[in-house]
């Protein structure tokens, strides 16, 4: 592991000078928020698209929460770079780096969706690789040792949805070795977590054949939290329940959007499980892993907010809190 402090002053310093992440500075002028549609690629010539069903260049989008028909739930906002940090707003013709900041729901959305959000086994009939929306798992995250059969109440504790991601998919090139990735974090002082909710960085590999998927993460959580995640090696209903999304091999539907995909078998690496209270200002992480081996290699790199049922059930006052990322990097190392 390697915690690096940021460079201070009147900007943040970029993470990496060999970076195979695009746009990881989020200067092409794109807003999307509220609502949009998952695994829908965008390239780096997108720019000036903000509002509701919009675009960020370069990265795809992913929630198991829908809020609008098919569309499913956008918690972001832009920040700058520079003291006092403070939120871009929602210009899109200033083209400037920015850090992103994601954050959760705290509803459920009934009535307002074409997709049930209130149904903890929703999709336990499919695994592997699909693109029926409707079979998406709302829970991407159980606690350690927590029963996933039959799961019916979504203000259970021990259960998190992934309820905003922004992900890229790389070419992992045959002579690489080792991957290192990381970036710029926060958690401001001012939008703690709440303490069940944590937010993070990870990469994953999929084997669709077998429908086992490899995850490295890492993830910023609250002081005062006490639940465990599952590690190592998971098979059958539990991998179901852990890390599904979209698939992590480039493969798409018939429309070019990237498809979902539910593992049967997992192997997760946790880096680290960070504390909040230690990253009131911009520090930079970085962690290394051994990508599978072979050829035709693939892998996804997801920024996520990962919220608690319960907050999702029981909509609680106050915010959820938000995990704020600047300059995103992935470096491919060949020796």
């Amino acid at each position: 592991m390697s915690v690096i402090v940021a460079a201070r002053g009147d900007f943040l310093n970029d993470s990496s000078t060999n970076n195979e992440l695009l746009n990881s500075n989020y200067d092409q002028d794109n807003y999307p928020v509220w609502t949009g549609w998952n695994g829908v690629p965008s390239n780096s010539s997108h720019t000036h698209d903000t509002d509701s069903y919009s675009y960020l260049a370069n990265w795809v989008h992913y929630s198991a929460l829908f809020n609008e028909g098919y569309a499913s739930y956008i918690g972001n906002l832009f920040k700058y770079i520079h003291t006092p940090y403070a939120t871009d707003g929602f210009d899109p013709y200033d083209p400037v780096p920015r850090s992103i900041l994601v954050y959760g729901a705290q509803s459920l959305f009934a009535g307002s969706t074409s997709v049930n959000n209130d149904n903890p086994d929703r999709g336990a009939s499919t695994t592997g690789n699909f693109s029926d929306t409707n079979n998406t798992r709302i829970v991407g995250h159980v606690a350690q040792g927590q029963t996933v059969n039959n799961l019916s109440d979504m203000s259970a504790t021990n259960m998190w949805t992934r309820s905003t991601e922004w992900q890229q998919h790389l070419d992992i090139p045959d002579n690489v070795t080792s991957i290192k990735f990381g970036a710029q974090i926060k958690v401001d002082a001012n939008d703690k977590l709440k303490p069940l909710n944590f937010g993070g960085i990870y990469c994953a590999e999929d084997d669709i054949s077998s429908k086992s998927r490899v995850v490295n993460y890492f993830a910023v959580r609250h002081t005062s939290a006490t639940y465990t995640l599952p590690t190592g090696s998971l098979s059958g209903s539990y991998a179901q329940y852990n890390w599904n999304g979209l698939r992590a091999d480039h493969g798409t539907e018939s429309n070019g959007n990237v498809g979902f995909f539910t593992p049967t078998s997992l192997d997760i690496t946790q880096k680290a499980m960070l504390d909040q209270d230690d990253y009131e200002d911009w520090q930079k992480v970085e962690y290394t892993f051994t990508p599978q081996s072979g050829t035709n290699r693939h892998m996804t790199f997801n920024i996520f907010f990962a919220e608690n049922t319960s907050y999702l059930h029981d909509s609680p006052a106050g915010n959820t809190g938000g995990f704020q990322v600047y300059d995103p990097f992935v470096e491919f190392i060949t020796s």
